[in-house]
């Protein structure tokens, strides 16, 4: 298990700990109906989904996320003949995506204690890959359609006066449905070199990955 994901299991318990102590006293907190949040996944650096959840029942909380995301990189790449930088490349992604949920509470009263919670997902992904040589330039593009299915297993707190803090392990299965595009390009002076031109190619895949989450928000 990757050190990152043992980090979310274990604050996930600690989450369940605190949360179980705080049981324990009287309660006093007023009656919470709806949360608002932003949540990220680990294994996804630059992509945050903003939450809300609405209390339909004392055990069951309905919800909505907006997942959005980008990210950019920059890099040169190594000659395989004298080992120096030849090649400039650089990659960007931007990530648009929705997902509704419901969550079925084990322990506790929604928004706050053990929960089990199913989902769907559409997501749409854009990457774009630039590799900038001495005599060509060469353009990827990539346009991805995600539809999936998660099953979560979690815990919510609320502390203070409405603070929430919120861990969930569980998984995700999807389908994967992508169009690629690769367009070569010959700079002044190296054309008829070598192949130029666009090509366009298809693919569609089923992923089943296990899926972190940690989210902080508000519940009023």
């Amino acid at each position: 298990m990757k050190p990152i994901h043992m980090l979310c299991l274990t604050l996930l318990s600690s989450v369940a700990a605190h949360a179980q102590e705080l049981s324990a006293g009287p309660s006093v907190s007023p009656a919470r109906k709806t949360v608002l949040g932003v949540s990220v996944t680990p294994d996804e650096l630059g992509v945050v989904t903003l939450e809300g959840e609405r209390v339909v029942s004392p055990r069951v909380s309905v919800g909505l996320g907006l997942r959005t995301g980008f990210t950019q990189q920059k890099g040169w790449s190594d000659s395989l003949v004298s080992g120096e930088r030849e090649n400039e490349a650089g990659s960007s992604t931007f990530v648009l995506g929705v997902g509704p949920r419901a969550r079925f509470f084990l322990v506790g009263d929604a928004p706050e204690g053990l929960w089990v919670s199913p989902g769907l997902e559409v997501t749409r992904s854009w990457r774009r890959f630039e590799i900038e040589g001495q005599a060509s330039l060469n353009d990827n593009e990539q346009r991805i359609w995600s539809f999936g299915a998660t099953a979560m297993l979690g815990y919510t707190v609320i502390l203070g006066r409405g603070l929430v803090v919120q861990a969930g392990v569980g998984a995700e299965a999807r389908h994967d449905s992508s169009q690629y595009t690769s367009n070569v390009t010959a700079k002044p002076g190296y054309e008829g070199l070598f192949p130029v031109g666009e090509q366009s190619n298809e693919g569609r895949s089923w992923v089943i990955d296990e899926r972190l989450a940690l989210s902080l928000g508000w519940a009023f």
